[in-house]
């Protein structure tokens, strides 16, 4: 609650978490002792007894957060509850090994812009594109075949001789959303990551929902071969847009504020309109979520395009329709992988 609202008064804590005034200044005053709690007065108090205000101590730990997604490799370096830096290197599609050596540079140099070394790290979290299929190994799109059906946490945990936790990157997407941004206040929400593939991930009771096999919110499983080709996923935007002359695009381009004016734009749109609806309508029938959050590495531009042209389900009955989430764009649009596979290693050791 303190990460989700810093500045919280202490006495704010005792309803929602239902302890006794003594137990939480116990508690409190435990977590201020091991250096995790900063206490601040408001200079505009309320009247009554003073009540800190509390707020994390960010440099009390830090932890590291790599995602590896089609086309980039993204880094974040975590204090305690607030991401200090943020970096990205290519991703080459060579052998795991020379990736693994690029990472292992990529970590020495964030942590030195904070004069930090790897003892002073926590743990990693590592977050990669593709089907969960063992304990940490995935099996990923075809420009990341050296990565997959690999165990990759002991890898990774041996090169970088830190403990190492993995999961879906869309899923660490929707845990940075959940924390830093639209979803910080909503208990049940959807994330759908819009990727060079077609992904996505579930927040429930505030808690990334991962399912039996650690694969809940694979919206691709919705479409058969058929219509795989119509997702709105956007290396397939990038097909369409280079049969319109745009030769070489990558998805960095994308992110281009006039993209919307471009050749193609709304005819890609338009024609994953209906596997969007179809995406929307299944979440709202199996999850039934409050919220809906088109992220990723989705252009805002478009994600308001898809949003115009959302068409629920909803047919009246007696005279009544059913409620139905709200549609957001992410907030979290710089390393959403990363800063959310960063997330990991707290909430494993610490929360």
């Amino acid at each position: 609650m303190i990460w989700k609202s810093p500045g919280i008064e202490r006495s704010d804590l005792t309803e929602p978490l239902d302890l006794t005034q003594q137990s939480l200044h116990r508690i409190v005053g435990r977590l201020h002792e091991r250096g995790m709690l900063v206490f601040s007065q408001s200079e505009n108090r309320r009247a009554g007894p003073p009540s800190p205000e509390l707020t994390l101590r960010k440099d009390w730990c830090l932890t590291l957060g790599i995602s590896v997604n089609v086309g980039s490799i993204g880094l974040c370096l975590m204090g305690f509850g607030e991401p200090l830096e943020n970096m990205e290197i290519p991703q080459t599609g060579s052998s795991l090994s020379v990736e693994m050596d690029r990472i292992e540079a990529a970590v020495e140099e964030i942590l030195a812009r904070r004069g930090a070394g790897r003892r002073d790290v926590l743990g990693v979290g590592l977050a990669v594109a593709g089907h969960r299929m063992l304990e940490t190994a995935f099996n990923c799109p075809l420009p990341l075949a050296h990565w997959s059906l690999i165990d990759l946490a002991p890898v990774l945990g041996e090169r970088l001789r830190l403990p190492v936790w993995a999961d879906n990157v869309a899923r660490t997407a929707a845990l940075a959303e959940a924390i830093f941004g639209v979803g910080r206040d909503v208990a049940d929400f959807a994330y759908i990551a819009h990727l060079h593939g077609y992904g996505g991930g579930l927040v429930c009771g505030g808690m990334p929902f991962r399912g039996s096999f650690g694969n809940a919110g694979e919206f691709s499983v919705l479409f058969g071969r058929q219509d795989y080709d119509d997702r709105p996923a956007l290396n397939r935007l990038l097909e369409h847009l280079r049969t319109k002359g745009r030769l070489g695009l990558t998805l960095k381009d994308l992110k281009n504020e006039n993209l919307v004016d471009w050749d193609g734009v709304e005819e890609w749109v338009d024609r994953v309109t209906p596997a969007h609806n179809r995406a929307i309508n299944a979440i709202c029938a199996i999850f039934d979520p409050a919220l809906i959050v088109l992220g990723g590495e989705l252009p805002h531009s478009l994600a308001r395009m898809l949003i115009e042209r959302t068409e629920f389900n909803n047919l009246p009955r007696h005279g009544a329709l059913r409620d139905v989430p709200r549609l957001a764009v992410a907030q979290i649009i710089d390393a959403p992988g990363a800063i959310g596979a960063a997330l990991i290693p707290l909430f494993e050791t610490v929360l």
